[in-house]
C-alpha cells in the first residue's frame, strides 16, 4: 500500500515559517511518516495535485493508495480522484460551520461539514477533537484520535541529572539569546516626563532614518546563520549578551542555569498559549529565589515584537531574584536536545490544545509537567506525571483563522493562582522530595510510551487504513526504529 503525504510547509522552508499559520504540520508530517513507513511505502509530495498520477498507475497495479493530507480541512485538497484523508489539530470544542467570516470569501470549504463529508473520514490528535467533529458530523462519522508518535525510542530518565544538581545544568546553544539578568531592568524607565511639543511631522522626515533590513534576510535576527559543523564548539561560546530594546544577535551561548529550570516552547502571538500567566506567576512566585529559572523557547515571524513585549513585562515585574532566559528563533536539534537535558520541569499555561508537541516530547524524556488537563492534553495530563492546573471552560473566543471581530467559539479560563502554587509546589518537590520527582519522571516517560510510542500508533493506524493487510513485526525485539531527528518545535 502507497500513504502519500502532503504539508504545506517543507524541510527547506520550515527555518523561516516558524510560528506561521499551520507551520507545525511539517513536523507532525514528519513524525508519522516513520511509523507509516512500517505499514507501506511513503511518498511526500510537493503538490497535492501529484496523488492522482500516483493513484491511476496504482489502480492500474491493482495496490491500495491514499493521500494524507497534513492540513485543517479548510486547506485539505478535494476533487481528487485519489482517497484523501485530512490529518490535524484541533483545539476548540466545536468545528465551522457557516461562512460567517468575511475573510473567508464565501469559499465553502470554512464550512467543514463540506470537506469531511467528501473526504468520508479523519485522522486528529485526540479525543477532544473527536467529539467536536461528531458533535456536527455525527456519532457515526468515522473519525479517530491518533497521538503524534514519539520521534524514537527514549531511554529512561538518567538519574544523575535528578533532582537538579546544586551547580545547576548547563545550557548550549547557537541562537539570539536575551537573559532577564543581562536586562538593566528598572521599572523607573517606564516614567517618560517628556510632553509632546505639537511638532508636526514633515512628509521628508523619514528620508533621514535609515533603511531597515526586510525581514528574512541573512542579518536578520529571525533567520541567523548557522555555524559551520566543522568549527570548534567551545572557542568562541559566552554568555548572553547585555540587551535592550535590540534583539541580540546569534551566538554561541554556553551559561549555567541555576537551580530548578522550567521550561517552555511557545509562540507568543498565539494568544492561546497564554504566557502572560506564565511569566508573571514564575516571577511572583519566585521573586525571592536565586534557585529557578525558566527558559522560553520562542518561535514566530516578528521576533523583535515579542522581546520587547518580554522587555516591558519583566520591566513591571522587576525586581525579582530569579531568571527569565528567552531563546529566540530556531533550534537545531542538538540544540533542542541540550534543552531537554538542561530541564527540570515542562510549562503549559494554555487556554486550549490540540495536542501540544513540546509537552508530550519533554514528558517522554521523563521531564514531568505543569499544565492544565483540558482539550487535548486531558488525553495524558495526570496527577502521577504532572502538576495538574485549574482551568474553567467556556470563555467565548473568535476562531483562529477568521476575522477576529465576533466571538463563535471558546477556550479555557486558566487559574492564575493554581499556576503559582503548582511553581511553588515543583520546587519544593525538585529540591526536597527527589524520589517522588524520579516517580514523576519515571511515570512520565512510561505513560507517552504507551500513549503515543511507535507500536501504539502504528497499531491505530493500521486499524483505520490498512485492517485488511497483515500487521508488520518489528525485524527483532527491541530493534530500535529508523526516524528522523527529534521534533525542534511548538505546537
Amino acid at each position: 500500500m502507497k500513504f502519500l503525504l502532503y504539508a504545506q510547509v517543507d524541510r527547506q522552508t520550515i527555518g523561516k515559517q516558524l510560528g506561521s499559520a499551520d507551520y507545525s504540520y511539517f513536523f507532525l508530517l514528519r513524525a508519522f511518516s516513520g511509523v507509516l513507513a512500517q505499514l507501506g511505502e511513503v511518498i511526500q509530495l510537493q503538490d497535492p495535485a501529484q496523488a492522482d498520477l500516483i493513484h491511476a498507475q496504482c489502480l492500474s497495479d491493482g495496490e491500495r493508495c491514499v493521500l494524507l493530507s497534513f492540513a485543517p480541512p479548510h486547506k485539505t485538497a478535494w476533487g481528487l480522484a485519489c482517497p484523501t484523508i485530512p490529518v490535524f489539530a484541533w483545539e476548540y470544542p466545536d468545528i465551522p460551520e457557516r461562512i460567517e467570516e468575511a475573510c473567508w470569501q464565501d469559499d465553502p470549504r470554512h464550512d467543514w461539514r463540506h470537506v469531511l463529508g467528501r473526504t468520508g473520514r479523519a485522522i486528529t490528535l485526540s479525543s477532544h477533537t473527536v467529539e467536536a467533529v461528531q458533535r456536527s458530523m455525527g456519532c457515526g462519522y468515522p473519525i479517530v484520535a491518533i497521538p503524534s508518535p514519539l520521534a524514537a525510542v527514549v531511554p529512561p530518565p538518567d538519574p544523575a541529572r535528578i533532582p537538579p544538581p546544586p551547580a545547576g545544568a548547563v545550557l548550549r546553544v547557537f541562537a539570539s539569546v536575551a537573559d532577564s539578568s543581562r536586562m538593566g531592568l528598572d521599572v523607573d524607565g517606564l516614567i517618560c516626563l517628556d510632553e509632546e511639543d505639537g511638532t508636526l511631522h514633515h512628509p521628508d522626515d523619514a528620508a533621514t532614518l535609515p533603511e531597515r533590513a526586510p525581514p528574512g534576510t541573512d542579518d536578520s535576527p529571525t533567520t541567523p546563520p548557522r555555524p559551520r559543523l566543522d568549527e570548534p564548539c567551545e572557542a568562541d561560546e559566552s554568555e548572553p549578551a547585555d540587551c535592550g530594546w535590540e534583539l541580540p544577535p546569534a551566538a554561541r551561548i554556553r551559561t549555567r542555569l541555576h537551580g530548578v529550570v522550567y521550561t517552555s516552547v511557545l509562540t507568543p502571538s498565539a494568544g492561546r498559549k497564554n504566557w502572560e500567566d506564565l511569566i508573571t506567576a514564575f516571577c511572583w512566585a519566585f521573586r525571592d529565589s536565586v534557585d529557578a529559572t525558566l527558559v522560553l523557547k520562542l518561535a514566530g515571524t516578528d521576533l523583535t515584537l515579542h522581546h520587547h513585549q518580554l522587555l516591558m513585562l519583566l520591566t513591571k515585574l522587576s525586581p525579582f531574584k530569579c531568571r527569565v532566559i528567552a531563546i529566540n528563533g530556531y533550534l537545531s536539534d542538538e540544540d533542542y536536545a541540550a534543552l531537554v537535558d538542561a530541564t527540570t520541569y515542562y510549562v503549559n499555561a494554555s487556554l486550549c490544545e490540540g495536542l501540544c508537541l513540546p509537552l508530550v516530547e519533554f514528558l517522554s524524556h521523563g521531564i514531568p509537567a505543569l499544565a492544565p488537563d483540558h482539550t487535548a492534553m486531558a488525553d495524558y495530563i495526570r496527577d502521577d506525571l504532572a502538576f495538574v492546573l485549574a482551568s474553567y471552560p467556556g470563555v467565548p473566543t473568535v476562531w483562529p483563522h477568521g476575522d477576529g471581530e465576533v466571538n463563535r467559539t471558546s477556550y479555557h479560563q486558566l487559574d492564575w493562582q493554581s499556576l503559582l502554587q503548582a511553581y511553588r509546589r515543583s520546587h519544593e518537590i525538585a529540591v526536597h522530595d527527589p524520589q517522588r520527582y524520579r516517580r514523576m519522571a519515571r511515570r512520565a516517560s512510561e505513560a507517552m510510551q504507551a500513549y503515543c510510542g511507535v507500536a501504539a500508533v502504528k497499531s491505530q493506524l493500521h486499524a483505520f487504513l490498512c485492517p485488511q493487510l497483515p500487521l508488520p513485526q518489528p525485524a527483532g525485539h527491541g530493534a530500535p526504529v529508523a526516524w528522523p531527528n527529534p521534533l525542534p518545535a511548538e505546537s
